[in-house]
This record gives structure tokens, C-alpha cells and sequence, in this order.
């Protein structure tokens, strides 16, 4: 199609892809939830039920599903998640423009997290708590287990 005045089809191009990091980060964030379910779900059952019918049905949905398989899950594949850099653009674009992109910005954001290896990032944060809190560091089970005993969302943990 022709999009307008020249740059417009490049700009369009842009935000077609913000998008879809916005769509992979929250079918990738859903997915983790799926996995991380109290009790054992067949996610690849629950890929295909999303594929066919659902408000989220789509391509993606349907390349989810089709890798899930084929992987026998994500267990194997790296969490590192490569790009070019164009949403960075778009990013950059929406500043200049005062136009608020938040889901698009933290889908960017989420991408170099998963580049992190040695989440210095982490440390810091688990440095300021300790200093302020006098929080353990690393994992501690008394913690854990008042995180698991408390309320979550407003709901009671035995839901």
C-alpha cells in the first residue's frame, strides 16, 4: 500500500512491529503463567484450544503452538530473544512525539532484560533491600513461605 508522504511507509512499518513485540511479550508472559500453574496443565492442549475460537486466536498463537510441539516444550530453547534494533526507533519516535507507547517501550525493555546473564541489575536491587530491609540475599525460605502464605491479587492462596 502506499502509506503517504515519503518516510510514512517506513513509519508504519515501525509501529506494525511495535505492535507485534507488544502481542509476543504478552503471549510470551501468558505462556510463562501457563507453565508456572500450581498444578501440571497440558500447555500445548491449551495453545491449540487458544488457536481455534479464542478473542487471542492469531499467527502467533499458531507459531506458538506449532514450536511448543515441536520443542517438547521450552525447557531447551535459550531465553536470550535477538533483535535489530527498529523498535528502538519507534521507541525513540514516540519521546519526540510525547506519545505514550508503555507496552510497546517495556516489550523492548523485556527483550534486553533477557540478554542479562549476569543481572547486575538484580544485585543492585537485592543490595538496596538488604541495606534498607535488612532482606536476605538470594533465596530464603521464610520469605518465600510468607510470600505463599499471605494473600495474593486480593484472593485468599487456598483458591
Amino acid at each position: 500500500m502506499h502509506a503517504g508522504p515519503p518516510g510514512a511507509g517506513h513509519f508504519t512499518k515501525l509501529v506494525h512491529n511495535g505492535i507485534e513485540f507488544g502481542m509476543l511479550q504478552a503471549i510470551g508472559e501468558g505462556l510463562d503463567l501457563l507453565e508456572r500453574y500450581r498444578d501440571d496443565l497440558d500447555v500445548a492442549e491449551v495453545l491449540r484450544c487458544y488457536r481455534h475460537g479464542s478473542v487471542i486466536r492469531s499467527w502467533l498463537i499458531d507459531l506458538m503452538e506449532a514450536a511448543y510441539r515441536s520443542n517438547g516444550g521450552m525447557q531447551d530453547v535459550p531465553a536470550f530473544v535477538e533483535d535489530t534494533g527498529e523498535v528502538n526507533w519507534l521507541v525513540d519516535d514516540a519521546l519526540r512525539m510525547e506519545t505514550p507507547i508503555p507496552v510497546i517501550s517495556q516489550s523492548v525493555m523485556q527483550l534486553f532484560a533477557s540478554r542479562d546473564d549476569e543481572k547486575n541489575w538484580a544485585r543492585g536491587i537485592a543490595m538496596m533491600r538488604h541495606g534498607f530491609g535488612g532482606h536476605a540475599y538470594g533465596k530464603d525460605e521464610a520469605t518465600a513461605r510468607e510470600r505463599r502464605e499471605g494473600r495474593i491479587g486480593g484472593f485468599p492462596d487456598d483458591r
